[in-house]
This record gives structure tokens, sequence and C-alpha cells, in this order.
């Protein structure tokens, strides 16, 4: 989930030749519609941390996570280093990559994550 649709496009284009079947989303509102109609949980949730309408990676997760009934394992995205966002990934359980992400690190996040 991310709400820059270039970059929700490349991660669906590498995710899938990676040969993961990929759910894409721009704003919270299309997830939530998209979660309603799932006959199973996700493997893996990959969200930006800042999103339009004061939304974050944080609540992407949480709305997962709630909707599945699952912890499902997380990567946030995002430029902002600060401990705060650091503090707030580990406390969710999620790896946090900064942008921009290299490829090599994020298969490999995808990897391990995914294979829970």
């Amino acid at each position: 989930m991310d709400d820059d649709r270039s970059i929700v496009e490349g991660l669906e284009i590498l995710l899938d030749g990676w040969g993961y079947e990929v759910m894409t989303a721009l704003s919270a509102a299309a997830l939530e519609q998209q979660l309603g109609g799932l006959t199973r949980a996700p493997n893996l949730i990959i969200a930006d941390h800042y999103l339009p309408g004061g939304r974050t990676g944080r609540d992407v997760v949480e709305l997962v996570r709630t909707a599945t009934g699952q912890a499902v394992p997380a990567i946030i995205l995002t430029g902002d280093s600060t401990p705060e966002r650091r503090d707030e990934a580990e406390l969710l359980g999620c790896q946090l990559l900064l942008k921009p992400v290299q490829v090599g690190p994020l298969r490999d996040a995808v990897e391990a994550l995914s294979s829970r």
C-alpha cells in the first residue's frame, strides 16, 4: 500500500516477478474494500509510512491484522529514519526499510517474512 501509483506499480511488477501473488491499494479505503473479499489472509504487508489523510503504515498493518485476525508480518517503507519510526516498527513487530529501498534488502526482507 502506497499513495504513489508509480511505487505501487513498481513493487507489484517486482514482487510478481519474484513469484508472489500481489494485491495493491492506493488508499486505506481501497484496501478495506479488498480485505472484505479475501478468502485467505495475506502472507505479508508492505506499506508506506506516510499516507494521505493522516494515515500511516501502522494504521495499514493494524487494519489488515484486525480484518484477518492474524499477526500478518509487515514491512514499513519510509524516508523517516528517526528513532520514533524505528521504535514504532519494533513495537508492531514490523521490519522498517528506509527509502530509497534497494532491491536486494527488499527481497531479503520479503523472503524472510513471507516464509514465517
